[in-house]
């Protein structure tokens, strides 16, 4: 699902800003906490919940 998620997040127009400032790290995640950049973590959140028409 993660890997979806990412796909899915990747096609958004925001994406490019986001990886322009954190680079590499966008998408770092840690097992049993989740992904350590919040505006990720909060797009994850509503991706599970099956909310997928969100705006960030």
């Amino acid at each position: 699902m993660k890997e979806q998620f990412e796909k899915f997040f990747m096609s958004q127009p925001f994406y490019l800003q986001l990886k322009y400032i954190h680079g590499d790290r966008l998408f770092d995640f840690d097992v049993g906490i989740g992904y350590r950049n919040l505006t990720v973590q909060v797009g994850y959140v509503c991706w599970c919940k099956e909310d997928r028409e969100f705006v960030l």
